[in-house]
């Protein structure tokens, strides 16, 4: 491949991110453009879990089940400032129930005739029981035998150490081991920083520009602001187009004009933030795989001083970025947690806020969506708008299996050898990570002493830069202790963050770089201070603060549900 050409990639979630690096890994340059920001998809409104997909099983996905233990187990190591081990338990009534249920989404997952039709037309009870259950988690131990989890064990409700449930309802406690990436918006971005450094060290092009549109003629494609589209930042001839827009992909391809038949039929997720203090009480440490009597899963997760639920899976037929959140999805994950938890008596004025995604699932018109597919695919199309590749499906746990995939295809097809070291390749934040919790408080501390800054400050920057902290704050010159009101960030440092982490809105701030949107109270004060600093940076006009916070608050309202103090 000549040096002067790239690849195109639409999108800038994570299989976007991870696709450019594994280019850039293979000596390809890159450039990226999203019409929004980083991870404004699917990315930031997942469950934040790593884990191997312990339900995919019952439809037979044990590929999918396998990959994604594997990329677990790799994730822990290579990044382990933003992905931690996390116990699951499953609470369950029964010793015996599910079994045919369950037997028929196996066959179904295996396209045996027949199989729809008697679920369709003879009533099994959906609720697995505690021979089932055990018997997947055997499974599930079996495929995950090469990491270092603990395997899966079964307790009786209220032995001590396990969350407080209704031992009345449920009698029994199956825990297994997991994953939690509290922050894939800053993964994404750990992500990127890699990309310029793997750019730099083999002398490559790598190019991202967010809030850009493209256009596409011929084989030239030109590169366009949003806010000033009649403008032309660059035009080129990219080698492929890689669509990486996620649930937006049918769309994409519209807006390019080329003709394809429906790929997408994305799910809408739902999930609720709250701060119920008796919630997290009765959780600790551990997180909730429960299930409703006609089959429908919830995750209760503990997360920092909150607790997060989730998710709904719903069919979604609109634009995937306004999606929100309805009222019946709110009433179900609350009603979930008080099945569990009925202590607690969640209500809805217990949210704090909550948030919705469509996942990028594969167009399938019938069944549940349950059933669709949640592996991973490529679509291409060869035609006089040159080559370009769809990519169809994916989780956040294979982001970097998937990429791998697609990157060898490329490459293959551009007569070029597929190697990389992803597998071993540290991300940004886990050199000299360390190994015990005592190691980590006493580099903490060295590190508050070092900046004059508080604890708290030293461990929120921590949670999100690992052990790359102190070299960003090393390089802002005349650092200060000055922080952002309502927050326990620098001032300089949102600073840099604005110059260094493509930073453009308020909302890029809150809600994908300083995750300001899972505090408690998020005041008028902290986004007034942001937006100075936007303007400061040369992103926004002193004249256009007031109104863009006030959008910003009403954007918050109506996604998140989310108040301004």
């Amino acid at each position: 491949m000549k040096q002067s050409q790239r690849v195109l990639i639409l999108g800038a979630g994570i299989n976007g991110v991870a696709i450019a690096r594994e280019l850039l890994l293979n000596g390809v340059s890159v450039c990226m453009i999203d019409q929004g920001d980083l991870s404004q998809g699917a990315t930031s409104k997942s469950s934040r879990l790593i884990h191997g997909g312990l339900r995919y099983l019952e439809y037979g996905d044990f590929s999918l089940v396998r990959e994604s233990v594997h990329e677990r187990g790799i994730l822990l190591e290579l990044a382990p400032h933003l992905v931690k081990p996390l116990r699951f338990a499953i609470p369950l009534a029964h010793r015996a129930t599910g079994v045919m249920s369950s037997g028929l989404r196996f066959l179904s997952g295996f396209r045996v005739p027949g199989a729809h039709w008697l679920s369709s037309r003879f009533h099994f009870s959906s609720e697995r029981g505690l021979y089932l259950v055990n018997m997947g988690l055997t499974l599930y131990d079996w495929f995950a035998s090469r990491g270092n989890l603990p395997r899966h064990s079964i307790h009786d409700s209220g032995e001590e150490g396990l969350p407080q449930i209704n031992s009345n309802q449920f009698h029994w406690m199956a825990c297994y081991s997991d994953a939690q990436m509290r922050f894939p918006e800053r993964f994404v971005v750990s992500l990127l920083h890699d990309c310029q450094m793997i750019a730099k060290e083999k002398n490559l092009q790598f190019d991202l520009h967010t809030y850009h549109k493209v256009s596409l003629k011929d084989r030239k494609v030109a590169l366009s602001p949003l806010q000033d589209p009649n403008s032309i930042l660059e035009e080129f001839e990219p080698t492929v187009i890689i669509n990486a827009s996620g649930a937006c992909g049918d769309l994409t391809l519209q807006q390019v004009e080329i003709t394809s038949p429906r790929l997408m039929g994305g799910t809408k997720g739902s999930h609720i933030v709250t701060f119920n203090p008796k919630l997290i009480e009765a959780l600790g440490e551990k997180a909730i795989y429960s299930e409703a009597s006609d089959g429908r899963l919830v995750f209760i997760l503990p997360f920092g001083d909150c607790t997060l639920i989730g998710t709904t899976d719903v069919r979604e037929e609109g634009n995937p970025l306004e999606a929100v959140a309805s009222p019946q999805e709110l009433e179900y994950l609350v009603g979930m947690v008080n099945l569990v938890f009925p202590q607690v008596e969640l209500t809805t004025n217990d949210i704090n806020f909550h948030y919705s995604g469509v996942r990028p699932l594969p167009y399938q018109p019938k069944g549940k969506a349950a059933s669709i597919s949640r592996d991973h695919s490529i679509k291409e199309y060869e035609g006089p708008a040159g080559w370009i590749v769809t990519l169809v499906g994916g989780k956040l746990t294979s982001w970097r299996a998937f990429a791998e995939k697609v990157t060898d295809r490329i490459l293959k097809k551009l007569g070029m050898s597929y190697f990389s070291d992803s597998k071993t390749r540290i991300i940004p934040g886990s050199k000299d990570y360390p190994k015990t919790e005592s190691i980590r408080q006493a580099e903490q501390s060295r590190l508050c002493e070092k900046f004059q800054l508080s604890l708290e400050s030293i461990q929120y920057l921590w949670g999100l830069h690992g052990t790359y902290l102190e070299d960003i704050l090393d390089s802002i010159p005349d650092f200060s202790t000055e922080l952002i009101t309502g927050t326990h960030f620098p001032r300089k440092y949102v600073l840099w963050t604005i110059e260094h982490e493509w930073v453009e809105t308020i909302g890029d701030l809150v809600e994908r770089r300083l995750m300001l949107v899972f505090e408690q109270t998020l005041q008028r004060e902290t986004l007034q201070e942001l937006a100075q600093c936007l303007v400061e940076s040369g992103k926004l006009s002193s004249e256009e603060i007031s109104g863009q916070i006030e959008s910003y608050k009403t954007h918050l309202q109506h996604f998140y549900g989310k108040a301004v103090s």
